[in-house]
């Protein structure tokens, strides 16, 4: 889809979140990315919403390569 004239994509962040046991222990982690709305102009992407399609198994195998290498991710 192509952009109208002048305008910019809309940004996004990712958002890491653990879930928590009963017992204060990890369950999981979360890890979904968000589109910074605070952008989104009226009359040109207002009513648009957007969604990132990904394979989690890339997400995860990404997460391991950070870890094994004692790498930050932001």
């Amino acid at each position: 889809m192509d952009l109208p004239f002048a305008s910019k994509p809309l940004g996004h962040k990712w958002i890491f979140k653990r879930k928590m046991k009963d017992d204060d222990s990890i369950d999981k982690y979360i890890t979904r990315p968000v589109v910074k709305c605070f952008r989104q102009q009226e009359g040109v992407n207002y009513f648009d919403t957007y969604l990132y399609v990904s394979i989690i198994t890339s997400i995860q195998t990404l997460i391991a390569i950070v870890t094994i290498n004692k790498l930050e991710m932001h």
